[in-house]
């Protein structure tokens, strides 16, 4: 039998997470405010509930492909995927180089160019000093989300949730160096390819320090970075690889550290230089040495050879494929993928492959996590977010409540990144709905508030003109008639601001939008 890494540690972690983010919740205040008698609201969960795993019947090649690769379909992607057709949308996103994001880009200038500048050494005096929370992670929080909101190159954040899951460092990692690893060490890659994904990885001392790989030397051997770059990152958890290859691969990796301004060194006076044989592969034994790069060498031959792994490559082919098609992937999906993976992992040729109208044509409804689930509420509802007064204040209680339903950002507890499955996060029904009631609102006296234009909705002024308006900016026209009758009954008594706004938050809490 294959000895395989024992995981009882994470795993011990991840059922206790699993068991917090599946424990039942009372009814709250909006569960009794959300535009619906009792039975309606029982239908609604129910609904909800009934849909994990089953068909989605949507109708739109061209809007199941904008649900799959974007934070969250809104009236303009909707207008836009449909003039330019599912090729050239899809190439477009593959590319986002040709996208005119220049109103992000502004954003970032005017709120975010110190986060984009940091250093890791400015990371560890603000960790040192206490001051890292407000001077460095809540405005990465805060830029990560307003980005998934408003950038137009929405493929491109959605892997960004996906890469930053797999090579996942918390937020709070030691020495506030996590910016470090979000800008440089993923941002960059994100299209490029798991080659470049897995050896900036390898070089983010925030992954190094996060997973004790600076204090693993040849006087002491710690195991946990050598065990997660091949169960986590490159060929599985079912890869072949034993516990005596993870005590092999920490051997080979001795040595690759940090210098005392947090960026990346390597050590060879920590390196192990005695014979190793790992995983298919054999290091002579040479000379001690105690300066240069001599040794380092094993750990790159080592990584390039579990880039190129086949295991690797069905690994990220599944991956892929649970992320933007189907939890349970057929065997010719994911060979299909892992023919498009080449010599480096070329993400967007494996993209091209993943995302065939055939594949979302048979694609299961997929309930969205937390993060994807708040952030296109925003996005479909064209909430107006303007920067916080005071960076002091709480900006994401206030404006982005998303920890309320369970993903803050960041804030997992092992380093396999948050759960990408629907029956995680399906106990959580009654915080979401209490989330969306924080998410959409009109009170604007709040500095950092999103504010929704309720008029926008009035459209001409009967119920069946608001109704025209859900439908067109949160479902791009394909509203079922169920949700439709009881957006129509909530409305029943005339149109006001208050009936609007409760039929607004209404749709959003459907199983039609929670789900994509």
């Amino acid at each position: 039998m294959t000895e395989h890494a024992p995981q009882s540690r994470r795993e011990w972690l991840r059922g206790s997470a699993t068991a917090l983010g599946a424990a039942a919740v009372a009814p709250t205040a909006f569960a009794r405010e959300a535009g619906a008698q009792p039975p309606q609201r029982k239908a609604i969960l129910g609904g909800l509930l009934n849909q994990l795993g089953q068909q989605a019947t949507w109708r739109s090649p061209e809007l199941r492909l904008v649900r799959r690769i974007s934070m969250g379909m809104n009236e303009t992607e909707a207008a836009r995927v449909q003039s330019m057709g599912y090729d050239a949308y899809l190439e477009e996103q593959l590319n986002p180089a040709r996208i005119d994001d220049s109103a992000m880009d502004a954003r970032v200038r005017n709120g975010y160019s110190r986060v984009l500048g940091f250093t890791p050494k400015q990371l560890m005096d603000f960790y040192f000093n206490g001051t890292v929370y407000y001077d460095a992670l809540l405005p990465t929080s805060m830029l990560v989300s307003e980005r998934a909101v408003f950038s137009r190159r929405q493929l491109q954040e959605r892997l960004f949730e996906f890469w930053t899951d797999h090579v996942y460092v918390p937020l709070w990692a030691f020495q506030g160096l996590a910016p470090i690893h979000l800008e440089q060490h993923v941002r960059p890659h994100l299209l490029s390819t798991v080659g470049a994904m897995i050896r900036a990885s390898m070089r983010s001392t925030t992954m190094l320090v996060y997973l004790d790989q600076v204090w693993s030397t040849r006087f002491g051997v710690n195991e946990n970075y050598a065990r997660e770059l091949m169960e986590l990152h490159t060929v599985g958890w079912d890869g072949g690889y034993t516990q005596a290859d993870v005590v092999g691969f920490a051997r080979v990796l001795t040595g690759w550290s940090m210098d005392e301004n947090g960026n990346f060194e390597y050590k060879a006076g920590n390196h192990d230089f005695s014979a190793k044989q790992v995983f298919g592969m054999s290091f002579p034994a040479r000379p001690q040495a105690f300066s240069g790069t001599s040794g380092m060498d094993e750990g790159i031959a080592f990584g390039e050879m579990l880039i190129t792994h086949p295991q690797t490559k069905r690994f990220i082919a599944t991956k892929l494929l649970r992320w933007f098609v189907t939890p349970s992937p057929t065997a010719a999906q994911v060979q299909a993928v892992v023919n498009a993976y080449g010599a480096e992992g070329d993400i967007k040729a494996m993209l091209r492959v993943v995302l065939s109208r055939a594949n979302l044509a048979k694609a299961p409804a997929k309930l969205k996590r937390p993060f994807h689930y708040g952030i296109s509420a925003l996005r479909a509802t064209a909430a107006t977010i303007n920067p916080a007064a005071d960076i002091r204040r709480d900006y994401l209680a206030s404006v982005y409540p998303i920890s309320d339903m369970g993903q803050a950002f960041g804030n997992w507890p092992t380093p396999d990144g948050y759960p990408d499955r629907a029956e995680f996060w399906a106990g959580l029904v009654v915080d979401r709905w209490n989330a969306v009631n924080n998410l959409v609102q009109v009170d604007n006296t709040a500095p950092g508030r999103a504010v929704l234009d309720i008029v926008a909705f009035f459209a001409d002024g009967t119920a069946d003109g608001v109704i025209a308006v859900i439908n067109r900016r949160l479902f791009g026209g394909e509203i079922s008639p169920e949700l439709t009758a009881e957006l129509r009954y909530t409305l029943r008594n005339g149109v006001t601001n208050a009936r609007v706004l409760t039929a607004v938050r209404l749709a959003v809490c459907a199983p039609e939008f929670q789900f994509y």
